[in-house]
């Protein structure tokens, strides 16, 4: 089953990564460049445009907030495959609708299909729950891997795809209605080869919209599993700082277009790729989770608050493996520190919570970025990215010591 399964996660989350990826070469473009001919915000201030470029990417992280915990349970309940396809094709129609926006010049219609993608895009919650499910606890953080180089291999075709797309097409609306076209072969794919991998027995429980808070607060609530969440929602903060305006430091203060910063993110992706398909498996042969934790949320924490400080774009290129590196390895070691701290009746749940921790710092963070990239400066958000992830860091290795 294992070697079955873990392929078509693999492929399905890289064609899911469609319905994230085209967004980074494209949101800088139309939010901030006002040189640009797909440029939206006439007329608004710089401060304005930071908050809306903030909001839009919050919103996404808001609605998988909601709906990442529910999926996961859900998918105790139900299964596995049907949650997925219909993560799946919701995830695509929100596509067509975001490249729908742009045409119109309708921010009113940009900021409900974020929403909406947001809402199918927690099925990832539902894809580490399948890699729970075939996975031995002693491989976990090796399969979880997979997920980062699914994400990295996604960072490498979609928006080197979507920048490209844009600026041969000369509009920003292409890359989503190209999304749309793969977000259905997405479906057929899942529908067609991905096997049912839970085992139902019960379909009894109730849900509810506040699930998200619910699950924030079973998370403070289990003693043995603490740690490891809180450390998870410090690193994932931290992290969503770097990533909400990687793209817009690029055109603001070194003038990149579409093209442009989508060959960035598909070198960043790169080397996300290698340290998952390779670097991974070698270092968990020799060393546990909190090992490699220990090495990579510091050398991540450092390489993101010196990341506004490059001075030119050759420097900004170096950077690139001293971020990607530290993060390939320290997501895929993170989950499986969680996996491993709840049974295995629990992993849909765990997952979930984790999810919810996940998509809450994607959901307040970008919007905490927006206004205080517009207050303060460009670096702010960058500064309090790396801190958190120190933060992330003295949980685990200062804080659980003095427990």
């Amino acid at each position: 089953m294992q070697k079955r399964v873990i392929p078509i996660i693999f492929g399905t989350l890289l064609l899911d990564m469609v319905g994230t990826g085209m967004v980074f070469p494209i949101i800088p473009i139309i939010f901030t460049d006002p040189s640009s001919h797909s440029f939206l915000l006439h007329g608004y201030s710089q401060m304005q445009q930071y908050f809306i470029a903030g909001l839009i990417t919050a919103l996404f992280g808001l609605m998988q907030f909601i709906a990442a915990p529910i999926l996961g349970e859900l998918s105790d309940m139900y299964g596995r495959k049907k949650l997925l396809l219909l993560g799946v094709g919701v995830l695509a129609a929100s596509q067509a609708l975001f490249g729908f926006g742009i045409e119109t010049g309708s921010i009113a219609i940009l900021l409900v299909s974020r929403m909406i993608a947001g809402l199918a895009g927690a099925n990832f919650s539902i894809a580490q729950a399948v890699i729970a499910d075939v996975t031995e606890p002693k491989d976990r953080a090796k399969n979880f891997g997979l997920i980062g180089a699914a994400f990295g291999v996604g960072f490498i075709l979609i928006p080197l795809l979507g920048g490209w797309i844009a600026a041969a097409a000369g509009s920003a609306s292409a890359p989503f209605w190209f999304a749309g076209i793969l977000g259905i072969v997405n479906l057929l794919f899942v529908s067609f080869f991905l096997p049912e991998t839970r085992i139902v027995r019960s379909a009894t429980r109730h849900f509810s919209l506040l699930k998200g808070l619910h699950n924030i607060r079973a998370a403070f609530e289990d003693k043995d599993a603490r740690p490891a969440y809180l450390a998870s929602f410090l690193y994932q903060a931290g992290f969503t700082f770097l990533t909400a305006f990687m793209g817009v430091l690029l055109v603001v203060q070194f003038g990149f277009n579409e093209a442009g910063i989508g060959t960035y993110f598909a070198v960043v992706g790169l080397w996300v790729v290698a340290t998952q398909a390779f670097l991974m498996g070698m270092l968990t042969r020799l060393y546990n989770e909190r090992t490699i934790l220990r090495v990579s949320l510091l050398a991540l924490a450092a390489g993101t608050i010196v990341y506004p400080y490059m001075p030119n774009t050759a420097l900004m290129y170096a950077l690139i493996p001293l971020i990607a590196i530290p993060q390939g390895l320290s997501m895929a070691n993170m989950q499986a520190l969680i996996s491993k701290s709840v049974s295995n009746e629990k992993q849909g749940a765990a997952l979930g919570i984790n999810g919810s921790l996940m998509a809450l710092s994607q959901g307040v963070i970008p919007l905490i970025a927006g206004v205080g990239s517009g207050i303060i400066g460009l670096q702010a958000p960058f500064i309090v990215g790396g801190l958190l992830i120190a933060a992330a860091w003295y949980v685990l290795f200062v804080g659980m010591v003095r427990r």
